[in-house]
């Protein structure tokens, strides 16, 4: 299942002049909230975290009183600001987007009410005896506290619902409810990073296809990467002496040059998990790393410095190794730049040779030949290429030079984006 979401901003916003302090620049609104839904969503928890860790120096605030803001998704998904609650009765502002009761408040008084909850003191009695199952790991606590190191001389603590000893690693589970509220995400994220625990957030269940802000508040910050507690996870964690999990991942891909989300469901344990404290990432599959492959792979000056870095290298050799690495590259030139239709081997005629003669202009070089001196190069082109330089520079010769092989003219035209 693919998955691609872009945020969308409400169509009335009452808070529209917002000022970025890290740059000191204003935002533009509706861009800022048209972005992609994962990128909107991790600013959002951004935002909220920074306000966390010093209520002074928040990142983006009113222009008009100055304010801290909190990002906020309406019941219908889409985004506006507001002013943070935990300061909106204290300031005084021409623009006020506060009720009677604050939507945090309504959110606390339901995520308090769930707290209590038949499901949820399920999910934690599942998450205990899938621990007591577990071999590797000492004895569960069940909503024990947590302390902290002291923050500006006041004491910090967490009371997660289970927390366990692996190892070296303490971790903490905190079972996802439909009104975990951003602020109780975040916070646990930036207490437990800094006191060295890793946190893993529990699901009920999980639909890739229909996913609600609380879960996206979670997921989109742990690599796309969703662990799912019940019956079935319980009764395999008692048959294996491995704590089970039900694993929802997302694997990046491309369509055209576009990367879109593909869930995929695996059956996983504890112990197979990565953890990573500093970041606050647990995770089966690793999503950022898969992304900043393909990322790389459509991006022009990566592939630009690629080109070069094989020609340089391979591109006089016709070998099995050229070859290879040639057609990766080819096939990542064809999602960039589709209409340019490289040769299958690089060493095709006049390909390979039009190829070198730029790059060895450009680098003040001999490239893609075996010559010593750059003046060989230029007496080459003079014998062999005067078709394809009089095509580079002009672009109106082009009908005139019809007769000259395929490869050149492709060359041609695209090859400009490999000069600079």
């Amino acid at each position: 299942m693919r998955t691609l979401e872009y945020a969308q901003p409400t169509e009335q916003m009452k808070l529209t002049d917002v000022m970025d302090l890290d740059s000191a620049t204003p935002i533009e609104i509706s861009s800022f909230l048209s972005r992609e839904l994962s990128l909107v969503i991790q600013d959002r928890a951004e935002l909220a975290s920074r306000f966390i860790l010093d209520r002074d120096k928040p990142w983006l605030v009113c222009q008009l009183c100055g304010a801290a803001l909190l990002l906020v998704r309406t019941q219908h998904r889409f985004f506006h600001f507001r002013h943070h609650p935990v300061i909106e009765g204290l300031i005084q502002c021409d623009i006020s987007t506060k009720g009677e009761l604050s939507s945090a408040q309504i959110t606390a008084i339901k995520y308090n009410a769930q707290k209590e909850s038949q499901a949820h003191i399920r999910l934690k009695g599942i998450i205990r005896d899938s621990l007591i199952a577990d071999r590797s790991c000492g004895e569960p606590l069940v909503e024990k506290v947590w302390k902290g190191q002291p923050v500006a001389d006041r004491a910090t603590w967490r009371k997660p619902d289970v927390q366990v000893v692996r190892g070296n690693e303490r971790i903490a589970f905190e079972v996802q409810l439909s009104t975990t509220f951003l602020t109780e995400i975040v916070g646990r994220r930036e207490f437990y990073r800094a006191n060295g625990g890793a946190m893993i957030w529990v699901f009920q269940s999980f639909d890739p296809s229909s996913t609600k802000t609380a879960e996206e508040d979670i997921f989109f910050l742990n690599n796309l990467n969703v662990f799912i507690v019940n019956d079935q996870t319980l009764a395999r964690s008692r048959a294996t002496g491995r704590m089970a999990f039900e694993c929802w991942y997302a694997v990046p891909e491309l369509t055209g040059r576009t990367i879109v989300n593909e869930w995929r469901r695996a059956e996983v344990f504890l112990d197979d998990l990565t953890f990573s404290p500093e970041k606050q990432l647990v995770f089966y599959n690793d999503y950022l790393s898969q992304r900043e492959v393909l990322e790389s792979s459509v991006n022009a000056d990566v592939l630009r410095r690629d080109f070069h870095s094989f020609w340089m290298e391979l591109g006089r050799e016709d070998t099995p190794q050229s070859r290879e690495r040639w057609v990766d590259l080819r096939e990542r030139m064809a999602v960039t730049y589709p209409d340019i239709k490289l040769p299958n081997s690089h060493w095709t005629d006049p390909f390979q040779g039009a190829v070198s003669i730029v790059l060895s202009a450009r680098y003040g070089r001999p490239i893609g030949y075996r010559f010593e001196r750059l003046l060989n190069v230029s007496n080459q082109a003079f014998d062999s290429y005067k078709p394809f330089l009089l095509q580079s520079v002009s672009g109106a010769t082009r009908t005139a030079l019809a007769p000259m092989s395929r490869c050149t003219a492709i060359l041609s035209q695209g090859l400009a984006a490999f000069r600079a």
